[in-house]
């Protein structure tokens, strides 16, 4: 009779069986978004973490490059990332380049993402 709850059961134990990583859920875990040309793309929060990657949700609805560095503000750390799907304002990504301190960036541009107030050059 209820043969649904049955499959959408099996639909959810699979897709569990290909995380790679477990996830940890986040709290308003603040974030910005930067191009590989150091070009801003956006503010979000960083939903999930693990260690092969991050669930996103984007304050605004703009488009995402297929590669990006997302800066948390909480850790102040930097990640180069790919992103693997969306959905409305919520993107799932994975590393690239794992999540590194901002000081060991040598790249200005990027480094500007972790200032409290910042500007983009013209």
């Amino acid at each position: 009779m209820f043969s649904f709850l049955n499959e959408k059961k099996q639909a959810f134990a699979n897709a569990v069986q290909r995380r790679l990583h477990p996830r940890q859920r986040t709290r308003l875990r603040p974030a910005k978004l930067a191009g590989l040309n150091n070009e801003y793309i956006c503010d979000c929060t960083i939903r999930d973490m693990s260690d092969g990657g991050l669930r996103l949700v984007l304050d605004k609805d703009t488009n995402l490059p297929d590669e990006f560095y997302v800066f948390d503000a909480v850790a102040k750390t930097i990640a180069e990332v790919q992103l693997r799907w969306r959905t409305g304002l919520t993107a799932g990504v994975v590393y690239l380049v794992t999540p590194a301190d901002i000081r060991h960036y040598s790249n200005s541009g990027v480094r500007k993402l972790a200032q409290r107030l910042y500007a983009l050059e013209d």
